[in-house]
């Protein structure tokens, strides 16, 4: 194992074809977090290109300061935290990789009527019980409709499923208060977060903005300094070529597959010729591009169409002489109830400005879309106006003010509605040009957190495409290769070693108490080689193969233990086996892949390890020990995840400390980290039990189909929806690589 993990990366053959050029248009999160998972997996293998139409990087990101004082947030003020819940590659990326230090924020306080609520249950003493209970119990009722763990995992079929998904925000503040206070509170709690008001937004979502103030969902914090050194560092870090300035105003798929860019650059026109690109952009910047191709400037418009539900937000920062407020109110933020529910910010308590005191106000939704044309006058006299009577001696005391706009910045439905598989949002045209790629916060949750799991999509679609490409390439340059059935066992023999046998047996008695003796099915069993270790160590295990040659290389003392047979249809009792682990998914024909997970969940008693090949390993550990052998499918983890959902697992190490358990474990094999598990995310994400899919009905939902037809307005519906569902059901996550490299 230590070899495995020692070898040189990224050293590139003689065999290897040019660097493929990906060109990313944007320059913010977005840009640099693909770029950053490219560098990460394709290595060598790609040529990254960053275009920026402005003068810095950032986008969004943009931390500017009062002279003489501090800097503050002009942009994304927070960055949310689920590292209490499971593991948070954002957190991850910015303290363990990029070296920087956060703070956490908290908050909670409400003025409401101009009276200064401290927390939920001082709504009692100022306005009534009633209030309080009705606050209280609403919130305890979108705890009982999302767990933290569905919170945190956001599976695509439970959100759909949610009753809440089909119902606006505004229907539900109507039907489920009698008191206007209570309504009112958590409508201002709710609203700065959302971006957008009631109407514009589902029942889901708002529920997601309201459990933000619950604790044990998430936490949120800030980078000690400002945020925009996440930018600063990323770009010391990549090796990326970043051009400034250039904006790009057109581009035009050609006929061998690759893409003309054409480039706008301090006056001067530039044209540039890339096998990817990614529109990193906001969902309105897309309508700023020429798409030079009838059906891409289609599709373009149709994923434009399906996302296009804008929010909007002003941020009115103010420089005291003093933080005049901090005797009646001593968090990092509160919310007032003004421009329908607006976050305040304690900038002081995030950076150290002296004896200064600075707010920010974070106007959300059409207040902030009806303030964007006014004047900086205006808006900064309006929000010094909304203070409440016992804090209206600040205006005394103002220094500096400083105001930014971000009209459509955020989507007031990230995700859309229906939430659709992630390859089919983030590749709009998977037929005509499947190496142009989407990027967004809006096609997750609309934070900084979305964007990378966005860019981890965009970079998965790339890396598997790549592979495929450069497989392609050495097959027409290979002489004198091993046998298919020999090239796979040799492969399945790295894997094993990869994953480590030792580690899978710790790892099955820390998940589900598994001890020697236990019975066990390896799917993907090549010649056996990990059935005989397993049986080594004392389990009662039975490999099966669908390579009837590969199987055929067992030894002979193996025969009783190591079948040939297809994944569709196991030999097998309901539940005969106490876990299954697999090897073999990935080299199942795409349009059998249900089926085969079927199997497993109905011959496996507790849950299956995945072992399948992904586009988590680098290109260049996948092509050192030729592990795409065989391979048909070629996903992420979360791509295999989101198929295991659908056929009833759910994620084993989802409790901290059963995770933890694990990892120490894998470390103590030597398997930890790994290029095979590289952190406990990974480990996550390779360990599923058998679950029973949640009812969320209950507690007097309206049933979808009795709902009132302006609650189920929210989805696309005539020509669009047609196209939408036929993208759900017709595009698998994976598509055909032969189809989809047709005429490439």
């Amino acid at each position: 194992m230590d070899d495995i993990i020692r070898e040189p990366a990224g050293a590139a053959s003689a065999r290897d074809p040019e660097p493929f050029r990906v060109a990313i248009i944007g320059g913010g999160l977005g840009g640099l977090f693909t770029a950053w998972h490219l560098a990460a997996r394709a290595g060598l293998s790609c040529q990254i290109t960053i275009y920026e139409a402005n003068s810095r990087l950032g986008g969004q990101l943009e931390t500017l300061k009062f002279a003489g004082v501090g800097p503050y947030e002009a942009g994304v003020a927070e960055i949310y935290d689920y590292s209490r819940v499971g593991p948070d590659p954002l957190h991850d990326l910015i303290v363990k990789e990029l070296g920087l230090k956060i703070k956490y924020i908290r908050g909670g306080p409400c003025v409401l009527n101009g009276k200064i609520v401290l927390e939920t249950n001082d709504l009692a003493t100022l306005f009534s019980e009633k209030a309080r209970d009705e606050a209280v119990a609403f919130r305890q009722r979108c705890m009982d409709l999302l767990s933290p763990e569905s919170y945190y995992l956001a599976v695509a079929e439970e959100d759909n499923a949610h009753p809440w998904a089909q119902v606006r925000g505004s229907d539900l503040l109507e039907r489920e208060f009698t008191d206007d206070v209570a309504r009112r509170y958590i409508r201002a709690m709710a609203h700065s977060d959302v971006a957008a008001d009631p109407h514009q937004t589902n029942g889901l979502t708002f529920l997601k903005n309201v459990l933000m103030d619950v604790e044990g969902y998430i936490d949120l914090c800030s980078v000690v300094g400002g945020n925009d050194q996440i930018v600063t560092r990323l770009a010391e870090e990549l090796d990326a070529k970043m051009r400034l300035n250039a904006n790009v105003t057109a581009v035009e798929p050609l006929a061998d597959g690759t893409f003309r860019i054409e480039i706008q650059a301090n006056g001067d026109e530039e044209r540039a010729i890339a096998d990817y690109v990614v529109a990193a952009l906001p969902l309105s910047a897309l309508s700023s591009i020429h798409w030079r191709s009838e059906a891409l400037e289609f599709a373009v418009d149709k994923h434009v169409g399906y996302f296009d539900r804008p929010g909007a937000y002003i941020r009115a920062t103010f420089l005291f002489q003093h933080p005049f407020w901090r005797d009646k109110i001593s968090t990092n933020w509160w919310m007032l109830d003004a421009f329908d529910g607006c976050c305040v910010y304690d900038e002081g308590t995030r950076n150290d400005y002296g004896p200064y005191g600075m707010l920010a106000f974070l106007i959300a939704g059409n207040a902030a879309l009806e303030l964007t044309n006014d004047s900086d006058e205006l808006i900064a006299q309006m929000c010094l106006d909304a203070l409440p009577a016992e804090l209206a001696h600040g205006k005394e005391l103002l220094l500096d003010r400083r105001i930014h706009r971000w009209v459509a910045s955020v989507s007031a439905i990230p995700g859309g509605v229906p939430v659709r598989p992630r390859a089919v949002n983030h590749r709009p045209d998977p037929f005509h040009t499947p190496r142009f790629v989407m990027v967004g916060d809006y096609l997750f949750d609309a934070t900084i957190n979305g964007v990378m799991d966005s860019a981890e999509v965009a970079s998965d679609i790339i890396v598997a495409d790549i592979l495929e490409r450069r497989r392609a390439h050495r097959q027409e340059q290979a002489i004198g290769t091993a046998s298919p059935a020999g090239a796979l066992n040799e492969a399945l023999g790295h894997v094993q070693e990869l994953m480590s046998v030792q580690c899978i047996a710790d790892i099955l008695k820390a998940t589900w108490g598994l001890e020697p003796g236990a019975r066990l099915l390896h799917v993907g069993s090549g010649a056996g080689q990990m059935v005989a270790a397993l049986r080594g160590l004392g389990f009662d295990v039975t490999g099966v193969e669908c390579n009837r040659e590969a199987s055929l290389a067992a030894p002979a003392e193996l025969a009783q233990h190591n079948f040939c047979n297809d994944f569709i249809r196991l030999p097998f009792q309901n539940e005969q086996f106490d876990a299954v682990i697999e090897t073999g998914l990935y080299r199942t024909p795409p349009h059998h892949v249900r089926s085969a997970i079927a199997e497993l969940h109905r011959v496996t008693k507790h849950g299956v390890l995945l072992g399948s090949v992904t586009t988590d390993l680098t290109i260049e550990l996948i092509e050192r020990f030729n592990l795409l052998e065989g391979a048909q499918v070629l996903s992420s983890r979360w791509d295999w995840a989101e198929k295991l959902y659908t056929a009833g697992f759910a994620h084993a190490l989802f409790d901290p400390s059963r995770l933890g358990a694990a990892w120490e474990k894998a470390e103590a094999a030597g398997a930890a980290p790994g290029p095979w598990y590289e952190d406990s995310e990974s480990l996550l994400y390779c360990v599923y039990e058998r679950a029973s899919k949640p009812d969320r009905r209950g507690l007097n939902e309206v049933p979808a189909a009795e709902a009132r037809p302006d609650e189920m307005s929210l989805g696309s519906d005539g020509p669009i929806g047609d196209i939408v569902a036929m993208q759900i059901e017709d595009i698998p996550a994976d598509v055909d690589w032969a189809k989809s490299n047709e005429g490439q």
